[in-house]
């Protein structure tokens, strides 16, 4: 090796992607001034930041970007393209033309294109992190492990011979690079492994902490203390470790445990439908897609679904759409889907999801016996069948959106931000100083625990200057750059006091009447002394008629005097607030 080869080296900083070096690298091979046979070449980076940097410095080269004639054609390739996007890798060039795919490890195993000849492997990877204190995922970069690096090997010549470049050396592969990638049972939460812990009779009477102990690389200990609080706090283990009633039906749903809780309350309440499409969608993906180079145009296209400041319900009123155009046949379908960057692949997936979820609540008594998915699908002309399937009944209530934001808080607290807004400024006006609206980039939001967190900017709430409630709820909450909440609701406070964790505590302030929840975190006045109690009052009549139901799900909560009358007057509170 020469001189000035091994000083580049030795400067070079092996923690960044050197994209430089990666596009001097396209040039030699594209170029074919070496005996390489021709073929696609398949460049893994670890992100989406990456991959459209790289493009972007692609097609400022005239080599790449042709201008002066067709000599390659470059492809994205992430999960969160569309699926046509994603087809577009598949599809061989003509002859002399040189197929370049930038890839995230999506192409790793998920997805194999049999013409890759050369693949380039930057050594470095996005990898999901779960911290266990603050109930976070983060996407951290990191360097690959020996068996990743082996397997994008592998991904050169499927067809005929090829070749792979790793951007590192050998030495940091021997004494730097892991042999596998970290387990998942160490970087996931791990609420509904203990519940399927618990609900196996041989194990119930074993404490988690000695079943996680025996496995070949346990978990943290934090985060399974972590997982029992949350438990705790959803009301599905006891501090003794026992199931509840609801943990012993939210472990046999195959579904994260908030998920599952969706579900149970959405046909408690009888608004079944729109519980399972949100149920589905967070289960599996958004169908809100939002291409590259058009990302201005499909958030603009979100945010005319927006409604009630939920990205919850412009997803509902987006999939109701969908649903419309389905029944007017597959063109209909294909168009509104492009119109609205919607992908139909999630949206029949989401389908078919609800179909699979109504056939687990039959199976454990809470909506009628002896639905099949199978059947439900039959039965459905166009859309997903599951309004006629169920029954009028347990929809009477889908078209309450207030209610469902209920249930929302039912399933994702205490995943709740605090929007918290500025001093105010006053403008002075012919009649005096009226008090100005503030921007939206002046709001700040804050969680129990984490402090200042940022609205994500796919979220219909992004650009939000007024929020008539001061509380949102989340799904999640991701670190990359800052820490970002990638959906949310607004919710009231009477949800929250009824279906949020904790004790509801009434104190009297000032001649004012405080009710406050979760240590006082969330508190507001109420208008009198009365509403104050009849709130405390109503929740622990729900409390106890939520164990009853869900210790005997047979039951029917609305031909019953006493549920019917409590839950009527909880719908009844929660929508005319």
């Amino acid at each position: 090796i020469s001189k000035s080869v091994i000083k580049t080296m030795s400067i070079m900083d092996f923690e960044k992607v050197n994209l430089e070096l990666i596009e001097a690298l396209l040039e030699w091979i594209v170029d074919g001034k070496h005996c390489y046979p021709p073929g696609a070449i398949l460049v893994f980076l670890p992100g989406l930041a990456e991959i459209k940097m790289l493009y972007e410095q692609l097609q400022s080269n005239s080599l790449f970007n042709n201008r002066y004639g067709n000599r390659c054609v470059i492809h994205p390739l992430h999960s969160s393209l569309s699926s046509e996007e994603q087809q577009a890798v598949f599809v061989k060039p003509p002859i002399g033309v040189t197929k370049i795919i930038i890839s995230t490890n999506i192409a790793e195993t998920s997805i194999t294109i049999d013409d890759v000849v050369y693949v380039i492997d930057s050594g470095k990877m996005k990898e999901k992190r779960y911290d266990a204190s603050k109930g976070m995922e983060s996407l951290e970069d990191t360097f690959v492990s020996q068996a990743n690096a082996l397997q994008r090997k592998g991904r050169a010549g499927r067809v005929a011979s090829g070749v792979c470049f790793h951007l590192f050396t050998s030495h940091h592969y021997s004494h730097q690079l892991l042999k596998q990638q970290l387990p998942e049972i160490q970087r996931v939460p791990l609420e509904q492994l203990c519940l399927r812990i618990k609900i196996l009779d041989m194990f119930s009477a074993h404490n988690l902490q000695s079943v996680f102990s025996r496995l070949i690389e346990p978990p943290h200990a934090d985060s399974l203390r972590a997982s029992k609080i949350r438990l705790r706090d959803l009301g599905a283990l006891t501090p003794d470790e026992k199931l509840t009633p609801l943990g012993y039906h939210l472990a046999s749903l195959p579904v994260d445990v908030r998920i599952g809780k969706l579900m149970l309350f959405g046909s408690i309440f009888r608004c079944l439908d729109p519980a399972l499409t949100i149920a589905a969608s967070l289960a599996f993906k958004s169908p809100f897609v939002s291409p590259w180079d058009k990302k201005e145009e499909a958030n603009q296209k979100k945010l005319e679904f927006a409604f009630a400041n939920s990205d919850y319900l412009a997803l509902l009123r987006a999939y109701k759409g969908w649903l419309l155009s389905t029944k007017e046949g597959a063109r209909a379908s294909y168009n509104y889907c492009r119109q609205n960057f919607l992908s139909g692949r999630v949206l029949q997936e989401m389908a078919s999801l609800k179909r699979q979820f109504t056939e687990l609540l039959s199976d454990i008594g809470f909506v009628k016996e002896g639905l099949r998915a199978r059947e439900i699908e039959k039965r459905a002309q166009g859309g997903d069948g599951i309004l006629d399937a169920t029954g009028e009944e347990a929809n009477s209530n889908a078209e309450n959106p207030k209610l469902i934001s209920a249930m929302l808080c039912a399933a994702l607290y205490p995943n709740v931000v605090q929007v918290k807004i500025p001093e105010g400024k006053f403008q002075k006006t012919s009649t005096g100083a009226v008090r100005m609206q503030p921007k939206s980039a002046e709001l700040k939001f804050v969680t129990k625990n984490d402090g200042y967190v940022h609205i994500h900017p796919s979220s219909v709430n992004y650009q939000v200057r007024h929020f008539d409630s001061p509380y949102l709820l989340y799904h999640e909450k991701i670190k990359t750059s800052r820490v970002f909440i990638r959906d949310c609701s607004m919710v009231s406070v009477y949800p929250l006091v009824l279906f949020g964790g904790g004790q509801v505590s009434v104190q009297l302030k000032r001649g004012e009447f405080v009710v406050s929840l979760d240590d006082g975190w969330i508190r507001f006045v109420a208008a009198s002394h009365q509403v104050a109690e009849l709130v405390k009052e109503l929740r622990c009549e729900l409390d106890q008629l939520l164990q009853d139901k869900i210790k005997n799900p047979s039951i029917d909560l609305c031909t019953c005097p006493r549920g019917s009358r409590i839950i009527s007057m909880i719908v009844k509170l929660v929508t005319t607030q």
